[in-house]
């Protein structure tokens, strides 16, 4: 029997991928291979698994609910990227029956395995997740797919996940190289959205943790009647001092996750993205790629009724055009041609409240002053189920203030001169003498308990034999804030996030834990503000 398989010709039926029963139990029928008188079909990983390339990128898509576009999707992000050249396999591994099998013209009766398509350079990969009645059906290893798929020799896998709630979707969602989520401009669709963004880092978290740590965030999670936003557990844990803050700070800068929002129809829909990208900035605290949208047209109906694919049938249409744009951006942030989005501001300055630079005209702040009163309105769409109407209050308030300092010149100088770093044109540059010649002490002894004070910042520097001239000329912080730091004059310092960012740069230089340093003297000017009821923790 294996030998008549092989041997058949890949056009006869005979040559189609091994079939469930002849699977071993958690394994993944390989690719046909063809014999050297047999013609290779139009994509065919075995050809390519000897050759000298990148490992296969594995992009994973999910979808906040059924019905917004997930298989579409797939497919014709799988047609655009085998149309130049790569190398792509389509995976249906949805778990309540995906129609991607339909839609890339795969058999009429999907049998799990590897299936050439009509589309050079592409292929269908059907996993059999949604074959749970069956009991001669293997139980599908993704980790072990992603293992296999990483070493076929392909550019890229584009994985249709659908519905990401379950755990072992969403296991899979997070292992992938790149994670796209897919939802539509309703409001049900975008509190789905934000819940699953929050979930999806709390799962990320637990996944890193072990230990105390693993069993504490369990149980700081456990306090929420749903996901708790990221930036929640951050603040909670901060306040209390705990080490546990900065990591969940870092990964809340790294954790990127890719947006497309699907079945835009009217001009405010075009915008929502963008709109979406700064609330979920402003509430969960952590920073999306916005791919960009996808418009409703009624020739995507058409083309899947016919089961054909969209960007072959219909290249001019709005929805093409909209999702070969989509695929150009995600194929420039993987060669590093688009940068990801970076703070150029401090975080929670009034300048990254209103997403503008330091050197913005007044045009461009009332710009981004009706922006944002716009995004954050009562009956905003994208505000729905993130904000009480509490919140969405102190946040117009804060931007009322931000726009009122920095419109004028009077206030915007001094306050951009208390946050932003100094420059050599704002103060004479610092003296490049140092106190080697003098007598150092010792410096002072430092442990993994160690609470770092003004005082113990300043031995530490005096023992490295820097003035306070070379701190500031290295980090670019202005003088009477590092002697403000040195003395524990509170009073003279900015809110706690800024001054976070200042010790953690003095620690750096002091080649002491910068970690620690920020976390422990922070928490000693918290107590400070709460002492006089001055601290705002957003």
């Amino acid at each position: 029997m294996a030998r008549r398989r092989e041997q058949a010709s890949p056009s006869t039926e005979s040559s189609g991928p091994t079939s469930a029963q002849d699977m071993p139990t958690g394994s993944f029928p390989s690719s046909p291979q063809p014999t050297d008188s047999s013609p290779i079909p139009p994509f065919h990983p075995q050809a390519f698994a000897q050759a000298a390339q990148p490992k296969c990128r594995i992009i994973a898509v999910g979808g906040s609910s059924g019905g917004v576009g997930k298989s579409i999707f797939v497919a014709n992000l799988g047609v655009y990227l085998s149309s130049i050249g790569r190398q792509t396999v389509v995976v249906d591994a949805d778990a309540s029956h995906g129609s991607l099998t339909a839609l890339v013209g795969g058999p009429g009766r999907p049998q799990i395995g590897w299936h050439a398509t009509a589309v050079p350079n592409l292929s269908l990969l059907i996993t059999g997740l949604d074959s749970k009645w069956h009991p001669s059906t293997p139980k599908v290893d993704i980790s072990s797919l992603y293992l296999d798929l990483r070493n076929k020799g392909i550019s890229h896998a584009i994985i249709d996940l659908g519905n990401v709630d379950g755990l072992d979707a969403l296991d899979a969602f997070l292992d992938a190289d790149g994670m796209i989520f897919i939802t539509v401009p309703e409001p049900s669709a975008l509190a789905h959205t934000y819940a699953f963004l929050s979930r999806a880092f709390l799962r990320h978290m637990l996944r890193k943790l072990e230990g105390e740590e693993h069993r504490l965030l369990i149980e700081m999670a456990n306090q929420f009647t749903s996901p708790p936003p990221p930036i929640d557990l951050w603040r909670i844990l901060d306040e209390e001092g705990h080490p546990l803050a900065d990591r969940i700070r870092e990964e809340m800068e790294h954790f990127r996750l890719m947006l497309v929002l699907n079945q835009t129809r009217l001009r405010a829909d075009l915008e929502a993205g963008d709109a979406l990208r700064t609330v979920i900035r402003r509430r969960l605290g952590l920073l999306i790629e916005y791919l960009g949208h996808i418009e409703h047209d009624d020739t995507v109906w058409s083309t899947v009724r016919a089961r054909k694919l969209l960007l072959i049938e219909s290249p001019g249409t709005k929805a093409s055009k909209n999702i070969e744009r989509i695929a150009r951006r995600l194929l420039g942030i993987e060669s590093g041609k688009i940068s990801p989005f970076q703070r150029t501001v401090p975080a929670e300055s009034h300048h990254d409240l209103l997403e503008v630079e330091r050197g913005a005209t007044d045009e461009e702040l009332r710009r981004a002053y009706k922006r944002m009163r716009e995004i954050f309105a009562s009956d905003s769409l994208v505000t729905y189920s993130l904000f009480t109407p509490e919140e969405l209050e102190h946040v117009r308030r804060r931007i009322d203030e931000a726009f009122s300092v920095l419109i004028d010149p009077s206030k915007r100088k001094p306050y951009e001169l208390s946050i932003f770093p100094s420059s050599s044109d704002e103060e004479s540059a610092p003296s490049q003498a140092s106190i080697e010649d003098e007598p150092r002490p010792p410096p002072p002894e430092i442990t993994p308990t160690t609470d770092f004070t003004g005082p113990l910042l300043k031995a530490l520097r005096i023992s490295a034999g820097m003035r306070l001239e070379d701190i500031s000329k290295r980090t670019k912080i202005r003088i009477h804030y590092l002697e403000a730091i040195e003395e524990e004059q509170f009073e003279r310092l900015p809110p706690p996030v800024y001054v976070r960012g200042f010790v953690f740069e003095i620690a750096k230089i002091l080649k002491t834990d910068p970690l620690q340093a920020a976390r422990t003297y922070v928490r000693r000017y918290r107590e400070f503000l709460n002492s006089r009821g001055r601290l705002n923790t957003t």
